[in-house]
């Protein structure tokens, strides 16, 4: 199911990059701050990233660990808000009564995030380049225990299996260990 689901939103957002996704980011009043405009045009189109309440985009933003499980929920259900619930006693000690509870959980119940150490899964925190290229490898079939994504190397391990699957490609300015940007978390 994992597979075809990924296939089909691969083919999702093929057909929507060739068709030209909307113009969504020159709504933006932030419009020239965006670099992956196409991407941003695309993830804004399939529902998976919103601007701001203020009209922007906010580009050059960090995203948070929450946003990002939000993020994925939201992709592999095809852009729409799937129907989630919670655990009476959540997965992580942090996460209880958060706005993201319900995406965090359902992540993890798929094996799609982890937490940070000591049951926390710090959903406020910044998400790194490397903690969201674990989640999409993840979220794409590998098995994080099987791929090296946990123990002492997890960092090292991801890191290449994010770029032998080009997920660094085209990015700006990418340091792996740094918050990633709305703007690179789009493309």
């Amino acid at each position: 199911k994992r597979v075809l689901s990924l296939g089909l939103a691969g083919t999702m957002l093929a057909g929507m990059m060739m068709v030209g996704a909307s113009a969504a980011s020159k709504d933006f009043s932030d419009a020239a701050d965006i670099q992956n405009t196409d991407a941003v045009n695309t993830m804004v189109a399939l529902g998976v990233i919103k601007g701001k309440d203020t009209g922007d985009f906010d580009p050059n933003s960090n995203v948070t660990r929450g946003e990002m499980a939000k993020m994925i929920c939201v992709a592999i259900n095809g852009g729409a808000e799937p129907v989630l619930g919670t655990k009476a006693t959540p997965s992580f000690s942090d996460i209880s009564n958060h706005w993201a509870e319900s995406y965090i959980e359902y992540c993890s119940s798929l094996g799609y995030v982890s937490g940070r150490g000591n049951g926390a899964f710090d959903p406020a925190g910044n998400v790194t380049s490397t903690e969201a290229a674990k989640m999409i490898l993840t979220t794409m079939g590998y098995k994080a225990e099987v791929s090296g994504f946990t123990g002492m190397d997890w960092s090292i391990n991801t890191n290449s299996v994010a770029n032998q699957q080009g997920l660094y490609e085209k990015l700006a300015k990418i340091d792996t260990n740094a918050p990633m940007s709305r703007d690179n978390a789009a493309q």
